[in-house]
């Protein structure tokens, strides 16, 4: 397995893993989330709010065991694959979801904290589905010793990229919310 290979898995198993977890705890909130969206028909939205959670967490966890070589490749390719759709289908439904609710203030629903719902809640799924295409894609099954690497140092850096990858990009809407005020360094001149 590459260390890209996993690092992808990884860090969108643990994005899916946090949101599954969270879509599970409140499906309520979801719920509300998809009828401020106003996208899709509302007798759909109890079925899918109960659905999407659980959903999530099965791919995040075939993902996070595929990442650390727990489970078999074909396995997490079809993980992989699930991820790959789902992403996709999320990417799409929020570039719809915004552009019906341009300027209201509406939440994303992603599960990922109360963070409104902007181009940066699209760009989040968008590279989600590219990370899932990636774990998808590249080789995976043992580690390979040929990178020249002892094996369990790829597995720590992957481990520790698929962290970073994941952190920084379920973040993503929220960093981008701050107010440039408080990211600028006191005393530079513009």
């Amino acid at each position: 397995m590459s260390v890209l290979t996993a690092a992808t898995a990884l860090a969108v198993g643990l994005v899916l893993l946090a949101s599954g977890a969270e879509h599970v705890r409140a499906p309520r909130s979801t719920r509300a989330a998809l009828r401020a969206h106003g996208v899709l028909p509302v007798p759909t939205h109890r079925a899918l709010a109960l659905l999407l959670g659980p959903t999530e967490v099965v791919l995040a966890l075939a993902l996070l065991a595929g990442g650390v070589g727990l489970l078999a490749p074909l396995p997490t390719r079809v993980a992989a694959l699930g991820a790959v759709l789902l992403c996709l289908g999320f990417t799409a439904y929020l570039l719809l979801a915004l552009r019906r609710t341009t300027g209201a203030d509406v939440p994303c629903g992603c599960g990922l904290g109360t963070t409104p719902l902007t181009h940066w809640s699209v760009v989040r799924a968008g590279l989600l589905a590219a990370f899932a295409v990636t774990a998808l894609a590249l080789p995976s099954g043992p580690w390979s010793s040929t990178s020249g690497a002892p094996v369990w140092a790829q597995g720590v850096v992957a481990a520790c990229a698929g962290l970073a990858l994941a952190v920084a990009t379920a973040a993503l809407p929220a960093a981008r919310a701050v107010p440039a005020r408080l990211t600028t360094l006191a005393g530079v001149a513009r």
